[in-house]
C-alpha cells in the first residue's frame, strides 16, 4: 500500500463501492475468515468546547469487505439482508435464503448515537489534560486508551502510519481521515454570563476495560478498572476564559456481583477482604497518578439490605487505604434516599461535607488573550451509587453546579459574589441569600444539558434513560415524573433478562475480547523495505553529537540575601568549561510556613532567576539565554540554553504537580520542563518530597504523584522521553543515630554510612525507580547545617546527617561525569549539589532525508514497474452488468495498484487511458485488477478453454493486438519471458432453484500441468446475492458469445512444451514483484485454489461431467429463484 498525491492519480478504472462520503476511519475488524474495513458515513456536530474544536456523534457507518466481493455494491435493509426485490419494501422483512451481513449487529451499535469523535482534538483527554492550543495527530499524542473505543480496530493503523515517511504521515494527518472514537455523551448549548455570549458543553467517556451491560459486569477486575467508569468534563467558554471542572464515576472497586431477580436482586461479595485489597489500592493509586487526590462520595442507602454490606466493606477498605496514604484519598457518605425522603431538592446537603475539597480542589481555567493557564485543577470528586446512574447523575450535577458559580463569583462574572463555602445557596432553592445562582441562565443551561447528559450514560448501561431526570430537568418531581420513572424500571426488568447478554457479546466483539478473535494484521512490505534502505544511509543525513549539560539544585531555607553563586554555578572539580545546557533547581525558595505561603506573590522567584542569570553571564565567555522558568510557590526551575545552540532546542514546555497534603498545598510537589535537542528528547525535574526521617512511604508517593501526575501537552508523561533528570531536595535520609552517624563522618566513612542511605534502598525496591542511576557518592551529607557555619545540626532535634539533595538520571544515551557539593557556600542549612552530564543527541538534517526517501522510492517504482510480472484483468463495466473475456495484460504497462480514500472526480480529458480489443473488435477501456501473489508460490498457468496449457508466443493472434500494446512495447529476448497469465471471463454468481449456489466449474488442465489429488473437490466461498432476473436464454446467449473467441483462438494453438527446467528455475529468482494492493477478482480464488493444484485432468472433466450431466453446458447459469 501507498499513499500518492492526489494531482498525480488516475482515477480511471476504478469504481466507488459507497455512494456516501467517507468522514473518517474507524479500523479494520475480522468476522469470521472476512476482513472488513470500518468508515464513518454520517454524522452530526454536536458540541464545540473552544474555538475550532468540534465534536461529531456518529449516525451512521459501513463496514467493507476486504477479502471478498460479496458485499460489494449491494444494499442492506434494516435488518442486514440485502435488498433483493419486492419483499424488501415490506419492514422487517427479508428473504430466509439470503446470508446476514456479518457486520450487522455491530453497525447497529456503533450507530446508536453514543459513540462521538473528533478531528481536531483529542477526545479521550480532558481540556487540562491536552492542553487548549493543541491539535489532533494520531500518533504523537498519546490517547487514554482506556477510553478509545476503537483501539482495536485501529492498532496496527497507527502502527502503520508511524512508519510512513514524514511527507505523506503529514499529509495524512492533515486529512484527518484516521479518528479516535468515545462512548459517552457530548453537547454544547448557547447561553448568556452578563452581556458575554458564552457556550456551555458537557462531555462525558466510558472506560472499555471494564464495560457491558448492567448485571453482567459489576464492581472491579484484577486489574482494578471498574464497571461503569466514566469521566464527565464541564466546560464553559465566554471568549475571555475557558473554565472546565472534572468529574468521575464508577462502580465499588470490589469484586461482588448481584443477581437479576425481579424483586430487590441480592448483591454478593466474592472475594475476601485481604484478597481484595491489593486490588482497591491499585484502582485508587491508578486514579491519584491521573487526577491527584480522590475524594469519594458514596450515596448507598444505610437502611437497604442489599447495599448495606457493599457500603460497609467498602469503607472498611478505605480505612486501610488510609492508613498507607492518608492524604491521597477522602471519603464521605451521603445517604441519598434518607436525605432526598422529602425531596430532590435537599440533594445540595451533600456541599456541606464537601466544602474543604472544593475549594482545595479548583478548577481549569484558561486565559484566552494571554494563552496561559491561570489555574489547574488538582483533585476530583469520586461518586457512586449502586449503578451508578440515578443518584450519582443528580449529586454530580449539583457538584458541576457548585464549580461553576465558584467560577463566576471568582471572576466577577454574572451576578455572583462568593467570599466562603457558607454563602453558597441551594441549586433548586429561590431564596434571596447573597448568591442565588438561578440569577444566571447559564444554570437553567446547565440543568438541561446535564439531564440530556443522564439519560444517555443510563441507556448505555441499562437500555432506558436515567430516573429522576424530570428533576434534574426541571428542578421538580411531578406525577408525570414518577410515573414516567416507573415505567423505566419495568423496562430495565426486561432488558436485563432478555436483551443485556446479546448486546454483551457485540461490544465483546467490537472490543477483540472474545477468546477466538484476532486483530487485522497489516502486510507494508513498501515502507518496511524503504525503512530498511533509509537505515543503511542513515549516515548522509544524520549527525550524532555530544552534549554538556550542568545540572545544579540546591535548598534555599528561604533566603533572598545577596550572595554569590559563582562557586556553584562555575566549580573547579568539574572539567566542562562551558556547558552548552545549565539546569538549576531550588527548593525552599520562600520559607514553608502559613504566613509565606500565603503572602506569595513570585517575587523571590524572580529575585532568583534575575540573581542567576547575571552570575552566568558575568564571566567573559559564553551567552546563556534563559529558555524557560517553571516556578511552583517553594520550588523553581530554570533552563539555560548557550546561545550558539538555540536553533537545536525546541517544543520546550512546562508543568507542575502538588503533592503537599495530598495534592492540596504547594509546599512540597514537583515542577518539570521538557525540551528536543534536535530528535532527542530530555524530561528534567526537580522535586521537594515530604520530610521526615520515617516517612519513605509518603516521599515515595509523592515521587508517583509526580511521575504520574505531570502531564505534557499530547498527554506526555516524564517516562516517554528518551533522558529523564530528577533532581531536587528529595528528603531520603540516614537510617542511623545521631551519634553513630556522626561519628562514622568523623573518620571519613563515607562509604558505610552510605549503606544507610534510604533512598540507596528505595532505587532496589520500588520497580518505577530501578530505572534510575546515581553516581557514586564521594562527598559529606549535606543536610543539616547550622546557617553560615560548617557544623551539622546542633539545634535541640539534632537531626541526623543525611544526603537529602540528590541528583538521578535514566536513559540509554546519557551518562554523568561528575557529582560533587559546595561547601563555601554557608547561607542556607543545605549545601548546593552539582552534577555535570555528557549526552549523546540525534540531528536530523530534514530535507536531506526528504531527498533520499522520494530517490529510493522513486527506484522501487520504477524497478516494479520494469518487473515482467503479470496481472490478471477483469474487464468489468461501470455498471457491472457484464465482463471482458480477453484480458490480458503485462505489470510493464501499468502502476502499482492504489487505493483512493477521497470521492473521485472527472478525469482531465488528455489523461491516457489503456484499451483492449473485445471480442466483437471493438475497443473498450481496461481494468487492471493484480492476482493475488504468494512468495515461493508456483507460477500461475494460462489454459484454453479446453483445459490445456498454453504460452504466449504460442498463441495463433499476435501478442500485441491482445495487449493493445504497438510493436514496439514488445518484449526483447534478453527480457524476462515468463508466462503470462490467462483472464477468464467472470459470471455474475447464482443460486439454484433450491437456493444453493451455482459455481461454475473448471476446464481440465493438460497432462504437463501439475499433478492432482482426485480425492478433494474444489472449495468455493459463499457467493453474494443474486443479481437482477434475467432470462436463462439470454444469459447462456452471452456466455456462448464471450467464450467463442477464445475457444477458436485454442483451436489454432499446438500442443505446448515445458522449458528447460533451469531456465525456469532462473526466470523465477529473477521475478520481481511489483509493490501492489491486490484487488479482489471475484472467483478467482477457485482458478488458483490448492484444492485445485492437487487434481488430474481426467478427474476435473469427471468432476464436470458428473454435475451438469452428458451434454450440458457446465458455464450455463441456472435461473435464479427465491425459496416461496
Amino acid at each position: 500500500m501507498e499513499l500518492v498525491r492526489l494531482e498525480t492519480f488516475n482515477r480511471k478504472g476504478y469504481r466507488i463501492l459507497s455512494k456516501h462520503k467517507p468522514l473518517g476511519f474507524l479500523g479494520m475488524i475480522s468476522m469470521g475468515k472476512s476482513i472488513f474495513l470500518c468508515i464513518i458515513t454520517g454524522r452530526i456536530e454536536v458540541a464545540s468546547p473552544t474555538t475550532g474544536q468540534r465534536i461529531n456523534r456518529i449516525y451512521d457507518v459501513e463496514f467493507h469487505c476486504l477479502t471478498s466481493g460479496t458485499w460489494d455494491f449491494i444494499e442492506l435493509n434494516s435488518n442486514g439482508y440485502p435488498i433483493t426485490g419486492e419483499d424488501d419494501n415490506i419492514p422487517g422483512a427479508y428473504s430466509t435464503h439470503l446470508e446476514q451481513n456479518p457486520c450487522y449487529e455491530l453497525r447497529k451499535i456503533l450507530t446508536d448515537g453514543s459513540f462521538y469523535y473528533s478531528t481536531d482534538f483529542d477526545l479521550t483527554s480532558t481540556l487540562q489534560g491536552r492542553g487548549v492550543e493543541t491539535s489532533q495527530r494520531l500518533s504523537l499524542d498519546r490517547f487514554h486508551m482506556d477510553y478509545m473505543w476503537n483501539a482495536f480496530m485501529m492498532k496496527e493503523i497507527i502502527h502503520f502510519r508511524n512508519n510512513l515517511d514524514d511527507e505523506p504521515k503529514q499529509a495524512l494527518d492533515e486529512n484527518r481521515f484516521l479518528t479516535t472514537v468515545i462512548r459517552g455523551f457530548a453537547q454544547s448549548v448557547r447561553s448568556v454570563i452578563g452581556a458575554k455570549t458564552a457556550l456551555l458543553t458537557v462531555i462525558s467517556k466510558q472506560s472499555w476495560k471494564r464495560t457491558g451491560t448492567r448485571f453482567n459486569v459489576r464492581g472491579v477486575d484484577d486489574n482494578g478498572n471498574v464497571a461503569n467508569f466514566v469521566e464527565t468534563e464541564t466546560i464553559l467558554n465566554d471568549g475571555v476564559h475557558i473554565f472546565a471542572y472534572t468529574q468521575i464515576r464508577g462502580s465499588i472497586p470490589l469484586f461482588w456481583e448481584q443477581d437479576t431477580a425481579l424483586v430487590s436482586p441480592k448483591v454478593q461479595i466474592t472475594r475476601s477482604f485481604d484478597a481484595s485489597q491489593p486490588i482497591f489500592e491499585k484502582h485508587f493509586a491508578n486514579l491519584n497518578g491521573k487526577y491527584g487526590t480522590i475524594h469519594i462520595v458514596n450515596l448507598l442507602s444505610k437502611t437497604k439490605s442489599s447495599e448495606v454490606e457493599l457500603s460497609r466493606a467498602y469503607r472498611e477498605h478505605y480505612k486501610a487505604l488510609k492508613e498507607k496514604k492518608p492524604d491521597s484519598v477522602y471519603f464521605t457518605d451521603f445517604d441519598f434516599h434518607q436525605e432526598t425522603s422529602k425531596t430532590y431538592a435537599d440533594a445540595d446537603r451533600v456541599l456541606k461535607s464537601l466544602q474543604s475539597s472544593l475549594e482545595n480542589f479548583g478548577y481549569f481555567c484558561y486565559d484566552i488573550n494571554n494563552k496561559e493557564t491561570i489555574m489547574e485543577q488538582q483533585g476530583v470528586f469520586r461518586t457512586n451509587c449502586l449503578d451508578c446512574l440515578d443518584r450519582t447523575n443528580v449529586v454530580q450535577q449539583v457538584i458541576s453546579r457548585a464549580a461553576v458559580a465558584f467560577y463566576l463569583s471568582d471572576f466577577n462574572k454574572g451576578r455572583t459574589q462568593r467570599t466562603s463555602m457558607k454563602e453558597y445557596s441551594s441549586p433548586y432553592a429561590s431564596n434571596n441569600s447573597r448568591i442565588s445562582v438561578e440569577s444566571s441562565p447559564i444554570f437553567s443551561k446547565h440543568s438541561v444539558i446535564w439531564a440530556d447528559h443522564g439519560d444517555q450514560i443510563s441507556q448505555i448501561y441499562t437500555g432506558t434513560n436515567a430516573l429522576k431526570s424530570s428533576f434534574s430537568r426541571k428542578g421538580k418531581m411531578g406525577l408525570a415524573g414518577a410515573l414516567s420513572d416507573a415505567t423505566k424500571s419495568l423496562s430495565r426488568i426486561y432488558i436485563n433478562n432478555f436483551v443485556d447478554k446479546g448486546k454483551q457479546v457485540v461490544i465483546d466483539t467490537l472490543l477483540g475480547k472474545n477468546t477466538d478473535q484476532m486483530p487485522v494484521l497489516i502486510f507494508d512490505p513498501v515502507t518496511e523495505w524503504l525503512s530498511e534502505k533509509m537505515l543503511k544511509v542513515e549516515s548522509q543525513y544524520t549527525i550524532y553529537q555530544d552534549i554538556s549539560i550542568f545540572v545544579g539544585t540546591f535548598n534555599l531555607s528561604g533566603t533572598t540575601s545577596n550572595k554569590d553563586l559563582s562557586h556553584w554555578l562555575f566549580p573547579q572539580e568539574t572539567t566542562v568549561v562551558e556547558p552548552d545546557i545549565y539546569v538549576i533547581g531550588f527548593q525552599e525558595v520562600i520559607e514553608l510556613n502559613a504566613s509565606s505561603m500565603l503572602k506569595n506573590d513570585g517575587s523571590a522567584g524572580q529575585y532568583w532567576k534575575r540573581r542567576t542569570t547575571e552570575t552566568l553571564n558575568d564571566k567573559n565567555g559564553a551567552n546563556y539565554v534563559l529558555l524557560r522558568s517553571e516556578y511552583m510557590s517553594s520550588v523553581l526551575l530554570l533552563f539555560y540554553v548557550r546561545d550558539d545552540k538555540l536553533k537545536f532546542v525546541t517544543q520546550v514546555e512546562g508543568k507542575s504537580k502538588k503533592t503537599g497534603l495530598g495534592g492540596m498545598t504547594a509546599n512540597k510537589g514537583s515542577v518539570a520542563i521538557t525540551f528536543k535537542y534536535g530528535s532527542t528528547s530530555f524530561c528534567i525535574f526537580n522535586s521537594h518530597l515530604a520530610s521526615g526521617s520515617t516517612n519513605t512511604e509518603e516521599r515515595f508517593n509523592d515521587f508517583l504523584t509526580s511521575w504520574n501526575g505531570i502531564r505534557f501537552s499530547r498527554n506526555r508523561l516524564i517516562r516517554h522521553h528518551d533522558n529523564v533528570i530528577w533532581l531536587g531536595d528529595l528528603n531520603y535520609r540516614v537510617s542511623l543515630s545521631n551519634e553513630e552517624a556522626r561519628l562514622i563522618i568523623d573518620h571519613g566513612q563515607m562509604s558505610k554510612l552510605l549503606q544507610y542511605d534510604q533512598l540507596s534502598y528505595e532505587l532496589k525496591r520500588h520497580p518505577e525507580l530501578q530505572d534510575f542511576t546515581e553516581l557514586p557518592i564521594q562527598f559529606p551529607p549535606t543536610y543539616k547545617f547550622d546557617r553560615n557555619s560548617d557544623r551539622y545540626d546542633s539545634s535541640e532535634k539534632q537531626r541526623v546527617p543525611s544526603w537529602t539533595d540528590r541528583i538521578l538520571y535514566q536513559g540509554k544515551q546519557i551518562s554523568q561525569l561528575c557529582y560533587h557539593y559546595i561547601s563555601d557556600i554557608k547561607f542556607s542549612d543545605h549545601r548546593p549539589v552539582y552534577g555535570t552530564f555528557s549526552a549523546k543527541v540525534k540531528i536530523v538534517n530534514s530535507t536531506r532525508k526528504h531527498t533520499l526517501t522520494k530517490h529510493f522510492l522513486q527506484e522501487y517504482k520504477s524497478t516494479a514497474e520494469n518487473s515482467s510480472a503479470n496481472i490478471i484483468e477483469l474487464n468489468v463495466d461501470t455498471d457491472g452488468n457484464s465482463l471482458d473475456s480477453d484480458a490480458l495484460s503485462s505489470s510493464s504497462s501499468s502502476i502499482p495498484t492504489l487505493i483512493d480514500l477521497q470521492m473521485p472526480s472527472e478525469e482531465p480529458k488528455n489523461s491516457s487511458k489503456p484499451v483492449v480489443t473485445s471480442a466483437n473488435g471493438s475497443l473498450r477501456t481496461r481494468r487492471k485488477v493484480p492476482p493475488p501473489f504468494a512468495s515461493g508460490s508456483r507460477e500461475p498457468d494460462v489454459l484454453n478453454r479446453d483445459g490445456t496449457r498454453i504460452m504466449p508466443d504460442n498463441i495463433g493472434i499476435p501478442s500485441n493486438q491482445i495487449l493493445g500494446r504497438t510493436d514496439s512495447q514488445q518484449p526483447t529476448s534478453s527480457q524476462s519471458s515468463s508466462p503470462a497469465i490467462g483472464a477468464f471471463a467472470v459470471m455474475k454468481p447464482t443460486r439454484s432453484r433450491s437456493g444453493s449456489p451455482a459455481t461454475p466449474s473448471l476446464p481440465p488442465r493438460s497432462s504437463t500441468a501439475s499433478s492432482f489429488d482426485s480425492s478433494k473437490r474444489l472449495v468455493t466461498k459463499p457467493v453474494p446475492p443474486a443479481p437482477r432476473k434475467i432470462s436463462v436464454s439470454s444469459q447462456q446467449s452471452i456466455i456462448r458469445d464471450t467464450i467463442k473467441p477464445l475457444r477458436s483462438m485454442s483451436d489454432q494453438v499446438p500442443q505446448m512444451t515445458l522449458t528447460n527446467s533451469s531456465t525456469l528455475k532462473s526466470t523465477k529468482e529473477n521475478h520481481k514483484v511489483p509493490p501492489i494492493v491486490p484487488s479482489k477478482p471475484k472467483r478467482l480464488d477457485i482458478m488458483f485454489s490448492d484444492s485445485e493444484t492437487k487434481m488430474t485432468p481426467s478427474d476435473a472433466s469427471a468432476s464436470i461431467k458428473s454435475e451438469g450431466g452428458a451434454g450440458s453446458n457446465p458455464w450455463a447459469p441456472m435461473t435464479p429463484t427465491r425459496k416461496r
